[in-house]
C-alpha cells in the first residue's frame, strides 16, 4: 500500500465500513492517505433504537468516523428496503469517484447476505466503470484513473475465499473503539465483541496469530515497483 494517499470506501449502511475494513480504515490514515466514506442507504430503524433521534445517530456516525480518522464521510441517504440502482445514484457515486480519484477502492464482497450490501457491490463497480468512461458529463469532472486495488470487504457474510489479507494489530483497539461510537447498533447486537472476534480468527488463520482483514480481490491495477500487492492464492496473501 505504499504511495497511496486517497482511499475511497463505499459502505451501504452506516457501520459496515468500520465493521468491514475499520482496521484497514485506520491504518491508511496512519500511513497519511485521506479516507473518504460514502454511506450509501439511510438509517433503518428499530424498536431497540427507535428514541435514538436523527441528530443523535448522526452523531455516532461522526464519532466513529472520528475515532478511525476519516478524511470526510459523505452520506446519500438513500431509503432503506426501497433502494434501487437509478441513474441518480450511480452519478452521485461517479462524482465522488471523479473527485476523489482513489488509488485503493473498499466495497461489500460480491456474496455478502445482505441484498443491500450486494446492490452497493454491483452499485459500486458500474460507478467505477462510469467514472473512467469519458461519458456520463453530467457527473462532472474529467475521467478518473482506474484505481490500484478494488478490494471487498466482509460484514453479514464471511468470505469462503479471500485472496488479500491486512494485518491490523495495531489498529483492533481503534477498530473497536469507533464501532463502540455506535451505541444504538450495539443494542441490536455486541457487534464490537464480533469483529474483534472475527478480526482475531481471520489472523489466526492467516498468519497463526495476531488480528486481521481479508478481502476479496476485485480489481488490480498496475502498481509501481516499490509498492507490490499482497495477492496470494486461494485463501490468503500478506502485505
Amino acid at each position: 500500500m505504499t504511495g497511496v494517499t486517497d482511499v475511497l470506501v463505499v459502505a451501504p449502511h452506516p457501520d459496515d465500513d468500520v465493521i468491514g475494513c475499520g482496521g484497514s480504515i485506520a491504518k491508511h490514515v496512519r500511513d497519511g492517505a485521506r479516507v473518504t466514506v460514502v454511506i450509501v442507504i439511510g438509517r433503518e430503524r428499530s424498536a431497540l433504537d427507535d428514541a435514538v433521534g436523527d441528530a443523535e445517530f448522526a452523531a455516532e456516525t461522526e464519532a466513529a468516523a472520528k475515532a478511525l480518522g476519516v478524511h470526510r464521510c459523505i452520506r446519500f441517504d438513500e431509503p432503506s428496503r426501497d433502494f434501487v440502482l437509478s441513474r441518480r445514484v450511480h452519478l452521485d457515486l461517479v462524482r465522488v469517484l471523479r473527485e476523489v480519484r482513489p488509488q485503493v477502492v473498499y466495497l461489500p464482497h460480491d456474496n455478502d447476505d445482505d441484498v443491500e450490501h450486494r446492490m452497493v457491490h454491483q452499485l459500486t463497480l458500474e460507478a467505477l466503470w462510469m467514472a473512467q468512461s469519458e461519458f456520463f458529463h453530467e457527473a462532472g469532472g474529467p475521467p478518473s484513473p482506474a484505481p490500484r486495488l478494488v478490494l471487498g470487504y466482509e460484514v453479514w457474510a464471511p468470505m469462503a475465499r479471500f485472496q488479500y489479507v491486512e494485518e491490523i494489530d495495531g489498529q483492533i483497539e481503534t477498530k473497536v473503539e469507533a464501532m463502540r461510537a455506535y451505541v444504538s447498533q450495539l443494542r441490536h447486537a455486541a457487534w464490537d465483541e464480533g469483529i474483534r472476534g472475527l478480526a482475531r480468527y481471520r489472523g489466526a488463520v492467516s498468519a497463526g496469530s495476531g488480528h486481521a482483514e481479508v478481502f476479496q480481490v476485485l480489481g488490480l491495477g498496475a502498481a509501481p515497483a516499490a509498492a507490490p500487492i499482497a495477492v496470494g492464492p486461494e485463501g490468503g496473501g500478506h502485505d
